[in-house]
């Protein structure tokens, strides 16, 4: 009952009051959660095929034949085995990109504790 509540703060009318509309506002609002977090990352593939697209085409390939290219070349292996530096560079810029998102959620994980210790208290 009080994770319904809490799932409904900031809710308006009787969805934030009443236990049997605010069951039915919560599910809804899950399931729109949930449609999003995909849509989230559809959208954000789609991005990136269109900047790895004009990338290619201003070197005159299409998309396609550079992922394909891509592909049969085995880049990163070669790149791993023939430039070690460079590879490297990729691979600190991944390890970076990991640590800020991990460290980003851990954050909001220890916000959240705290602000339920303070409810308690």
């Amino acid at each position: 009952m009080f994770r319904v509540f809490a799932l409904a703060k900031g809710m308006r009318g009787k969805s934030k009051n009443c236990f049997k509309v605010a069951i039915g506002q919560v599910q809804e609002a899950l399931e729109h959660q949930y449609v999003h977090r995909k849509l989230i990352k559809r959208d954000t593939r789609s991005l990136w095929i269109q900047r790895i697209n004009a990338a290619s085409r201003e070197h005159g390939m299409k998309y396609a034949e550079f992922i394909h290219g891509m592909k049969l070349a085995n880049v990163l292996s070669d790149l791993a085995i023939t430039e070690p530096a460079a590879f490297r560079l990729v691979a600190e810029t991944a390890k970076q990109s990991l640590i800020e998102k991990y460290a980003a959620a851990r954050e909001q994980v220890m916000r959240e504790r705290e602000a339920q210790k303070e409810q308690k208290k």
